[in-house]
């Protein structure tokens, strides 16, 4: 008997990312996204987790949304669909609640979402614990555990559901931020509910750890560490978080805490920069990447700090990465990795490997990148 399958794509999923507006939640920020150069992403990344699919010898009955919600991405990979809704030409939370019902009402066997933790809270809301979903990364804010680690990541786990692989389910949290709060610098998550989610190790991510509590004397060698070895006319773009930016509190140069601002011989360059402005800077060659993982889940890139892309990391380089954390931090990781997931799996794998990370003063540990997730990328049939 054929499998019927949800999907439900957010088509505005992640646009404020790179021009550093901290997400899209609400018509105004769109509108400045839009105005900032800002494109549409969900797509091609509901695109790279679908395609993997197209193993199945009896490919699922996908029930989704009209045009850029669901359809479009089914027509190009070839997946047959049936729509149960329309898809205005500018979407909101509404019409996501409302796919998620109407899916909920067709008893859909499993829901594939693509978006960020707003989209997961609207799905969350009518789903609940009712029915399995797996979240596709695509948003800016992807705090919630109901995510794979990447969008091919995503596919082949509901690959192998569909295969009629057996397994178990866990409540995942599924959690979001005060988007205003957090543009001004002030973190606000809140739990909203828990859904379903298969329980196979190594696909889905565990839930951020926020304010991660660091020894203060080790912190404090890290930042001494790494103002030592910095050297004249470099260019340094300093990640977001609370370790980066002990950096430029220690240096005394005005920051933006969830932004990206790049320094240079101890003055302020570029504040809470966008991804254009770091691949313009980075093209000088000259330009090195500051960045501590985040609590709980490892990510370096692709979670919150979308300026950092796929051309701009390929322009630094990985050897022109330095990762910060204490020896407590890295622990904390699931599967003791760190991760990256910037949406090219080339550049994903040009990350992966170890990176000696500054971990004290005058001490470093070699931790590993995306090791289990090439493994599980290069799988085949």
């Amino acid at each position: 008997m054929r499998k019927v399958v949800g999907l439900i794509v957010n088509p505005i999923a992640g646009m404020g990312g790179k021009v550093a507006l901290k997400g899209t939640d609400g018509a105004q920020t769109l509108e400045k996204a839009v105005s900032l150069g800002a494109r549409p992403e969900a797509e091609g990344k509901t695109y790279n987790a679908l395609v993997q699919l197209r193993r199945l010898e009896e490919k699922p009955l996908v029930l989704t949304v009209g045009g850029s919600m669901g359809e479009d991405v089914c027509k190009r990979i070839g997946l047959p669909y049936r729509l149960i809704l329309q898809c205005p030409a500018l979407t909101t939370s509404k019409d996501t609640i409302r796919a998620a019902e109407l899916l909920k009402e067709q008893d859909a066997e499993l829901i594939i979402f693509a978006g960020g933790d707003g989209t997961a809270r609207d799905v969350c809301s009518v789903v609940g614990c009712d029915i399995p979903v797996i979240g596709i990364p695509a948003g800016v804010k992807i705090q919630s555990a109901c995510f794979a680690f990447s969008p091919t990541l995503a596919g082949q786990l509901a690959l192998r559901l569909l295969r009629g692989e057996s397994y178990t389910l866990r409540e995942a949290e599924v959690v979001d931020l005060d988007e205003e709060a957090y543009r001004t610098g002030h973190v606000r998550a809140e739990l909203y509910g828990y859904m379903k989610v298969p329980s196979v190790r190594g696909y889905l991510q565990s839930m951020k750890q926020s304010g991660f509590v660091s020894d203060a004397e080790k912190m404090e060698g890290i930042v001494d560490d790494i103002i030592e070895r910095m050297q004249p006319d470099v260019l340094y773009a300093v990640g977001s978080g609370a370790m980066a930016k002990q950096l430029m509190q220690r240096l005394d140069i005005p920051f933006e805490l969830l932004g990206i601002d790049v320094i240079c011989n101890g003055k302020l360059v570029a504040a809470d920069a966008t991804e254009q402005q770091l691949y313009d800077l980075s093209c000088s060659g000259n330009m090195e990447i500051i960045v501590s993982p985040i609590g709980g889940q490892g990510f370096l890139f692709g979670r919150g700090n979308h300026q950092f892309s796929a051309r701009v990391l390929q322009n630094v380089g990985k050897n022109g990465i330095t990762v910060l954390a204490t020896i407590e931090k890295l622990l904390s990781f699931q599967d003791r990795e760190l991760r990256a997931d910037c949406g090219s799996e080339k550049v994903n794998a040009l990350l992966s490997g170890y990176y000696r990370v500054v971990a004290g003063y005058h001490y470093r540990i070699a931790f590993p990148c995306n090791r289990k997730m090439a493994q599980q990328e290069g799988l085949s049939d």
